[in-house]
């Protein structure tokens, strides 16, 4: 059951450094201005977040197989002998150091797609306040284009 258990978190260790590798090349085409292959690469991140909770699920139930009580593998690392306690939490610190970064990245992917949301939403903001007519009145009440300015006309009359 130990094997089954490092092998599991070996297999979540290099998941999550390939998220953090995903969200890096998200990052790239978000400042590339992409937005097809930020949404190719997004699809890929989702499916690779599905199987790591896939992973987990799995993690979880090799963990109650050892202690039925146990939800979490801290509960069980104590009853694990030494050597491989010691490779269990190597492989627990990795998969730690990698979700870090891939938290600071995916930060700064969210910080980086909303201020280009911001920027579109201005953009879009200030064109349609430029195609939109100054003057309310533009068309008349036939439908033909209303000429504020009176024709011009000869005026008569005395000083």
């Amino acid at each position: 059951m130990i094997k089954l258990i490092k092998a599991n978190l070996d297999r979540q260790s290099k998941a999550v450094l390939l998220l953090s590798m995903l969200l890096q090349e998200e990052f790239s085409l978000l400042m590339n201005k992409d937005p097809q292959g930020v949404t190719g690469v997004e699809l890929v991140i989702q499916e690779l977040m599905r199987q790591i909770s896939a992973e987990r699920m799995s993690l979880k139930s090799f963990i109650q197989k050892i202690d039925p009580a146990a939800q979490r593998l801290g509960q069980v690392l104590p009853a694990i002998e030494d050597g491989q306690r010691k490779d269990i939490e190597k492989l627990l610190g990795r998969i730690d150091e990698h979700e870090q970064k891939c938290g600071v990245q995916a930060t700064k992917n969210h910080q980086l797609a909303q201020a280009l949301l911001e920027q579109s939403s201005s953009m879009l903001d200030f064109l349609h306040k430029e195609i939109t007519p100054k003057e309310q009145n533009v068309y008349s009440a036939r439908g033909r284009y209303f000429n504020p300015k009176p024709q011009a006309s000869l005026i008569n009359g005395r000083l």
